[in-house]
C-alpha cells in the first residue's frame, strides 16, 4: 500500500478508493473552524516519489483499482505539470482506472487556467469535492475561508462546463445564530445556480480551533434543523444527489434534489418532533465538546 502521513482524510463516498497522498497537509491551512491540518505543515510529495509508491502496488491489485482520491486537503493545488506527470504514470499502472478525485480548495480553482484544467480532465482527473461552507459573505469572513463564494462560482462553471463533476459541501451552523438565516438564504442560491452534481452536509463541530467557536453564538438542536430544512426546502437543482451522511450529522437524510425534497422535509420534521417530544430541541449538540 501507499505510504501515508497521518492524519489521513477522505470524503465518506471514497471509502472504496484507493489513496495516494500527493501533498501532505493542507496549502491554505488558514479556515477558523477546520483544526484537521493544524500540527502537518503543507509540502509537495516529489513526484518521483509518488511514483514509486504507484509502481511498489502489486499487478494483481492493480488491474482492480477503478477509482483513487488525490490527499491531502487540497491535492489539487499540485502544480500542473507535475499533476500532469502523476496521472499519466498512474493511468498506464491501472489499465481499469475509471477517475481520480480530489479535495480542490478556491485557490486551487481560481489559479489554474482553464485549458490547464482540460488537461487534467482528459487525464481523467474528473471529480472535485469543493468546501463551499457557506455561499454567505459574511459567514465565510467569520470562517476566514479566504474566498468569496459567488466570486468563484463562475469558474465552477466553466470548470463544470469541461466535464469535471463537483461535490459540494456546507457547514451547518457555521455562522451561529446571528448569521443563520444569511447562511440559509446564500447557500442555497449558491448551490441552485452551479447545480452541482453532489451536495452534502457537515455540522460544525468542534475541533482543536476553540476561538473560533466560543465566539459564536452556538447554534442549537433546532437552528441545525432549521438550516437543514431551509436550504433543502430553497435549492431549486435538478438531479443534484444530496447527502448528509458525515459522522457529525444527527440528521441522516440521503436523496436526490429536487425530486425528493418533500420526503427530506418531512424527515426532518419528523425529527424535529421526536426531539422536541424527548425535551431535546433547544439543546446543543453533545459534540460542541472537544472528542
Amino acid at each position: 500500500m501507499p505510504n501515508y502521513t497521518e492524519p489521513l482524510y477522505r470524503p465518506p463516498s471514497e471509502a472504496h478508493s484507493l489513496i495516494f497522498q500527493i501533498t501532505e497537509g493542507c496549502s491554505y491551512n488558514k479556515c477558523a473552524f477546520c483544526g484537521m491540518y493544524v500540527d502537518k505543515h503543507f509540502k509537495l510529495k516529489p513526484i518521483a516519489e509518488v511514483k514509486r509508491e504507484v509502481d511498489e502496488i502489486s499487478d494483481a491489485y492493480a488491474e482492480r483499482v477503478h477509482k483513487v482520491f488525490l490527499a491531502d486537503g487540497d491535492a489539487a493545488v499540485y502544480p500542473t505539470d507535475g499533476l500532469v506527470e502523476i496521472l499519466e504514470h498512474m493511468n498506464k499502472r491501472f489499465p481499469n482506472i475509471r477517475r481520480y478525485s480530489s479535495y480542490c480548495g478556491p485557490q486551487a480553482i481560481m489559479k489554474r487556467p482553464i485549458d490547464e484544467w482540460q488537461k487534467l480532465y482528459d487525464l481523467n482527473l474528473k471529480l472535485l469535492y469543493f468546501g463551499l461552507e457557506s455561499g454567505n459573505k459574511e459567514v465565510l469572513k467569520l470562517m476566514n475561508k479566504g474566498m468569496d463564494a459567488f466570486k468563484v462560482m463562475p469558474k465552477v462553471k466553466q470548470i463544470r462546463e469541461l466535464g469535471f463533476q463537483f461535490s459540494v459541501m456546507i457547514i451547518l451552523g457555521g455562522g451561529g445564530k446571528k448569521l443563520k438565516q444569511a447562511h440559509i438564504e446564500d447557500s442555497a442560491k449558491w448551490v441552485s445556480e452551479v447545480n452541482p452534481d453532489f451536495m452534502s452536509f457537515l455540522t460544525l463541530f468542534l475541533r482543536r480551533k476553540k476561538d473560533y467557536f466560543n465566539d459564536l453564538e452556538k447554534p442549537t438542536m433546532a437552528d441545525i434543523l432549521d438550516e437543514s430544512y431551509g436550504i433543502i426546502e430553497r435549492v431549486e437543482g435538478k438531479n443534484i444527489i444530496f447527502r448528509s451522511n458525515h459522522v457529525s450529522n444527527f440528521v441522516p437524510l440521503s436523496g436526490r434534489l429536487s425530486q425528493d425534497k418533500e420526503r427530506l422535509l418531512g424527515q426532518i420534521d419528523e425529527t424535529r418532533k421526536i426531539m422536541e417530544s424527548r425535551g431535546i430541541l433547544n439543546e446543543y449538540p453533545d459534540f460542541y465538546e472537544e472528542f
